[in-house]
Protein backbone atom coordinates (compact mmCIF):
# COMPACT_ATOMS: atom_id res chain seq x y z
CA UNK A 1 0.00 0.00 0.00
CA UNK A 2 2.87 2.39 0.82
CA UNK A 3 4.48 1.73 -2.54
CA UNK A 4 1.20 2.45 -4.32
CA UNK A 5 0.76 5.76 -2.46
CA UNK A 6 4.37 6.74 -3.16
CA UNK A 7 3.90 5.95 -6.86
CA UNK A 8 0.64 7.90 -6.92
CA UNK A 9 2.33 10.89 -5.26
CA UNK A 10 5.23 10.72 -7.71
CA UNK A 11 2.84 10.67 -10.69
CA UNK A 12 0.87 13.60 -9.28
CA UNK A 13 4.07 15.62 -8.84
CA UNK A 14 5.22 14.80 -12.38
CA UNK A 15 1.82 15.78 -13.78
CA UNK A 16 1.87 19.03 -11.82
CA UNK A 17 5.36 19.82 -13.11
CA UNK A 18 4.23 19.19 -16.66
CA UNK A 19 1.20 21.47 -16.23
CA UNK A 20 3.38 24.24 -14.75
CA UNK A 21 5.90 23.88 -17.57
CA UNK A 22 3.23 24.08 -20.26
CA UNK A 23 1.48 27.00 -18.52
CA UNK A 24 4.76 28.93 -18.47
CA UNK A 25 5.43 28.03 -22.11
CA UNK A 26 4.89 31.44 -23.77
CA UNK A 27 4.80 30.22 -27.35
CA UNK A 28 2.34 27.33 -26.88
CA UNK A 29 4.82 24.90 -28.39
CA UNK A 30 5.01 21.13 -28.30
CA UNK A 31 7.11 19.73 -25.46
CA UNK A 32 9.75 18.25 -27.79
CA UNK A 33 10.37 21.67 -29.35
CA UNK A 34 10.79 23.35 -25.98
CA UNK A 35 13.29 20.78 -24.70
CA UNK A 36 15.78 21.50 -27.51
CA UNK A 37 17.62 24.79 -26.96
CA UNK A 38 18.07 25.63 -30.64
CA UNK A 39 14.46 24.93 -31.61
CA UNK A 40 13.32 26.88 -28.55
CA UNK A 41 15.44 29.83 -29.71
CA UNK A 42 14.10 29.89 -33.30
CA UNK A 43 10.57 29.34 -31.98
CA UNK A 44 10.88 32.42 -29.80
CA UNK A 45 12.29 34.44 -32.72
CA UNK A 46 9.46 33.22 -34.95
CA UNK A 47 6.92 34.23 -32.32
CA UNK A 48 8.53 37.69 -32.16
CA UNK A 49 8.30 38.04 -35.94
CA UNK A 50 4.68 36.91 -36.09
CA UNK A 51 3.74 39.22 -33.21
CA UNK A 52 5.46 42.17 -34.92
CA UNK A 53 3.53 41.44 -38.13
CA UNK A 54 0.31 40.95 -36.16
CA UNK A 55 0.68 44.46 -34.70
CA UNK A 56 2.07 45.89 -37.95
CA UNK A 57 5.46 46.76 -36.43
CA UNK A 58 7.37 46.13 -39.64
CA UNK A 59 10.61 47.70 -38.37
CA UNK A 60 10.73 45.22 -35.49
CA UNK A 61 10.00 42.37 -37.92
CA UNK A 62 12.88 43.48 -40.16
CA UNK A 63 15.30 43.37 -37.20
CA UNK A 64 15.14 39.57 -37.33
CA UNK A 65 16.79 39.53 -40.76
CA UNK A 66 20.57 39.76 -41.21
CA UNK A 67 21.96 43.28 -40.58
CA UNK A 68 22.93 43.69 -44.25
CA UNK A 69 19.36 42.99 -45.38
CA UNK A 70 17.49 45.17 -42.88
CA UNK A 71 17.51 48.36 -44.91
CA UNK A 72 16.13 46.73 -48.03
CA UNK A 73 13.61 44.49 -46.23
CA UNK A 74 10.15 45.53 -47.39
CA UNK A 75 8.03 43.54 -44.96
CA UNK A 76 4.66 45.02 -46.06
CA UNK A 77 5.33 44.08 -49.69
CA UNK A 78 6.38 40.57 -48.69
CA UNK A 79 3.26 40.15 -46.55
CA UNK A 80 1.08 41.36 -49.42
CA UNK A 81 2.69 38.78 -51.69
CA UNK A 82 2.17 36.04 -49.09
CA UNK A 83 -1.47 36.79 -48.18
CA UNK A 84 -2.52 38.41 -51.48
CA UNK A 85 -3.95 41.39 -49.62
CA UNK A 86 -2.50 44.70 -48.45
CA UNK A 87 -1.23 44.56 -44.84
CA UNK A 88 -3.62 47.29 -43.70
CA UNK A 89 -6.55 45.06 -44.77
CA UNK A 90 -5.20 42.08 -42.81
CA UNK A 91 -6.11 41.23 -39.24
CA UNK A 92 -4.15 38.35 -37.71
CA UNK A 93 -6.08 37.06 -34.73
CA UNK A 94 -4.32 33.88 -33.68
CA UNK A 95 -0.81 32.55 -34.11
CA UNK A 96 0.11 29.03 -33.04
CA UNK A 97 3.36 27.16 -33.49
CA UNK A 98 2.81 23.94 -35.40
CA UNK A 99 6.37 22.64 -35.80
CA UNK A 100 9.97 23.71 -35.43
CA UNK A 101 13.10 21.85 -36.37
CA UNK A 102 16.82 22.36 -36.86
CA UNK A 103 18.85 20.50 -39.49
CA UNK A 104 21.64 18.07 -38.62
CA UNK A 105 24.35 20.73 -38.99
CA UNK A 106 22.64 23.09 -36.55
CA UNK A 107 23.01 25.91 -39.06
CA UNK A 108 19.52 25.96 -40.62
CA UNK A 109 16.07 25.82 -39.07
CA UNK A 110 12.44 26.33 -39.87
CA UNK A 111 9.33 27.16 -37.90
CA UNK A 112 5.78 26.63 -39.05
CA UNK A 113 2.93 28.70 -37.66
CA UNK A 114 -0.80 28.33 -38.13
CA UNK A 115 -2.75 31.58 -38.18
CA UNK A 116 -6.31 32.80 -38.15
CA UNK A 117 -6.58 35.75 -40.52
CA UNK A 118 -9.49 38.03 -41.27
CA UNK A 119 -9.55 40.10 -44.45
CA UNK A 120 -11.05 43.41 -43.36
CA UNK A 121 -12.20 44.43 -46.82
CA UNK A 122 -14.35 41.31 -47.30
CA UNK A 123 -14.77 39.83 -43.79
CA UNK A 124 -13.36 36.60 -45.24
CA UNK A 125 -11.67 34.24 -42.77
CA UNK A 126 -8.57 32.28 -43.73
CA UNK A 127 -6.32 29.86 -41.87
CA UNK A 128 -2.95 29.98 -43.63
CA UNK A 129 0.15 28.19 -42.44
CA UNK A 130 3.38 30.15 -42.60
CA UNK A 131 6.84 28.62 -42.78
CA UNK A 132 9.73 30.78 -41.60
CA UNK A 133 13.29 29.76 -42.53
CA UNK A 134 16.28 30.59 -40.34
CA UNK A 135 20.05 30.37 -40.64
CA UNK A 136 22.71 30.67 -37.98
CA UNK A 137 25.33 33.28 -38.79
CA UNK A 138 29.02 33.08 -37.92
CA UNK A 139 28.30 35.31 -34.90
CA UNK A 140 26.13 32.49 -33.47
CA UNK A 141 22.85 34.37 -33.86
CA UNK A 142 19.81 33.13 -35.76
CA UNK A 143 18.50 35.29 -38.60
CA UNK A 144 15.40 34.84 -40.70
CA UNK A 145 15.74 34.41 -44.43
CA UNK A 146 13.01 36.87 -45.45
CA UNK A 147 13.10 36.00 -49.15
CA UNK A 148 12.49 32.29 -48.52
CA UNK A 149 10.09 32.77 -45.65
CA UNK A 150 7.65 35.18 -47.21
CA UNK A 151 7.34 33.98 -50.79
Amino acid sequence: MRKFLALLLLLAMAGGGYVLFMHGNRVNAPLGVMLNGQTREVTELGRQFMEAVQYKDFKAAALLSPPADREKADIPKLIERLFLVKPEQLQIDKVQLLTADVDSTGARARTKFGTDVKLLNSQELRHPEIMLYWHKATDGKWYMDLASSLQ
